[in-house]
């Protein structure tokens, strides 16, 4: 018996058939894949390991009797973008949400080969920007769709040990409050959605490695990060799950930071001419 009681025929029908989430086998990105599917949407599972993604894959069929289809890729390669963008192919794709990125982020700059930051700017910059110029082209053809980028708080300010990270999200959210002003008018949907320490197995496993326990920081639960990105979906540009109700803080206010947004943009008509 499959369940039904979150269904959501609103929501398919703008952002459905189908949805792609990358970084999909565990954690956020598995939580975000059932929520899409539980309202009703068929998924496409993307990530590194084949085996956690069909394993899920079975369980969202099952529970939810959708379609569910699995995709290994590695979104360092040089051509991720295109190999991500294939994987929806032939598929009324409405929905992309990446997650990817998480992942082998720390450490003092010093402390690695350039080599091995070069792969973290790979995903996080240059597949993430050509991906989103992908899908947005698609979505904005068909006059509806939406692209969730799934950040940090790190954004916010450089941190010592999360250099390249830190920097990775910020450009992440400067181009996703930009793509939201730039797509929103042509029916498609941006939200970045900043997320601070979330319990993961990715994270428990950080924890472990290090002798820590992770009692020691409060930790968001991963559901709680796809509820709020799917059901805030149309309310870009950005949120920050930890401060949903903090209105006031330039920073993190939802509305102040589109207001800020708009006007920015706007205030380039006196350089560019209007849009």
């Amino acid at each position: 018996m499959t369940e039904d009681g979150r269904r959501d025929p609103g929501f398919v029908s703008k952002y459905g058939p189908w949805v792609l989430v990358s970084g999909a086998s565990e954690g956020t990105g598995a939580e975000l894949a059932a929520l899409a599917a539980a309202k009703g949407c068929n998924v496409v599972l993307v990530a590194r390991r084949l085996d956690k993604l069909d394993a899920l894959a079975k369980v969202l069929r099952e529970r939810f009797g959708v379609e569910a289809v699995t995709r290994a890729l590695d979104l360092t390669d040089t051509d991720a973008a295109a190999q991500l963008q294939a994987c929806a192919d032939g598929l009324d794709l409405g929905l992309i949400i990446f997650n990817a990125g998480g992942d082998s982020v720390g450490g003092a700059f010093l402390a690695k080969p350039y080599s091995e930051w070069r792969q973290l700017l790979q995903r996080n910059i240059d597949m993430l920007t050509e991906a989103c110029h992908r899908f947005a082209t698609a979505f904005v053809a068909k006059g509806r769709g939406g692209i969730v980028i799934i950040g940090s708080e790190a954004a916010f300010q450089g941190t010592g040990r999360l250099a390249l990270y830190s920097a990775t999200k910020g450009y992440a959210l400067n181009l996703g409050e930009s793509l939201w002003r730039e797509l929103k008018p042509k029916g498609v949907d941006v939200l970045n959605v900043l997320i601070g320490a979330t319990d993961t197995p990715k994270l428990r496993t950080v924890f472990a490695r290090n002798n820590l326990s992770p009692d020691a920081v409060p930790l968001t639960l991963a559901e709680d990060v796809a509820r709020v990105a799917l059901d805030h979906l149309g309310d870009g540009p950005t949120v920050v799950l930890d401060a949903l109700e903090n209105d006031d803080n330039p920073m993190l206010s939802r509305r102040l930071r589109r207001e800020r947004v708009i006007y920015h943009s706007e205030f380039l008509n006196h350089f560019y001419g209007p849009e």
